[in-house]
């Protein structure tokens, strides 16, 4: 692939997000697709008005998003297309990439485009397709469920 760099906003991102995360949207941008990382840790005066407004169903402190280093991202690809079935159809590439990629690196991810993880986007009742969060963390050695030293236990079970 083309050597990609992260633009000065999708750096400050990358340096919010878990390890893990940082190693998926890494393989994501140098493997598969060009990438504008658009978010990675909210406070809580932030995830409040994303809430207030709808843009999100979860309160502080319970999004992924509000976990430091953060277990959620949301990305888009860069540039990003115009029309909607282009980008909801480019959004998906990534995310399916990005679970794959994940499960390499021993991360079990969600994507906003099928909360539910059953491969149908149509069931959704609430749509997020830039949002990619971490559902657990897996040990690279036995494949089941980890605790990290930077963030403790989280883990919440397999989609």
């Amino acid at each position: 692939m083309a050597n990609r760099i992260w633009g000065r906003g999708s750096q400050v991102v990358y340096g919010e997000l878990h390890p893990r995360l940082q190693r998926v949207v890494t393989r994501i941008r140098d493997e598969v697709a060009d990438i504008t990382l658009l978010e990675g840790y909210r406070n809580q005066e932030r995830q409040d008005a994303l809430f207030q407004s709808g843009e999100s169903q979860v309160v502080f402190p319970n999004g992924k998003h509000n976990r430091s280093p953060s277990w959620a991202v949301d990305l888009q690809p860069s540039p990003r297309p115009l029309e909607d079935n282009k980008l909801w159809g480019a959004l998906g590439y990534v995310a399916g990439a990005a679970i794959l990629i994940a499960k390499e690196e021993g991360v079990i991810l969600r994507w906003g485009g099928d909360w539910n993880c059953n491969g149908d986007t149509t069931d959704q009742k609430f749509y997020d397709l830039f949002h990619l969060e971490i559902v657990e963390i897996l040990d690279n050695e036995t494949g089941t469920p980890a605790c990290l030293p930077c963030g403790g236990c989280a883990c919440v079970g397999p989609c």
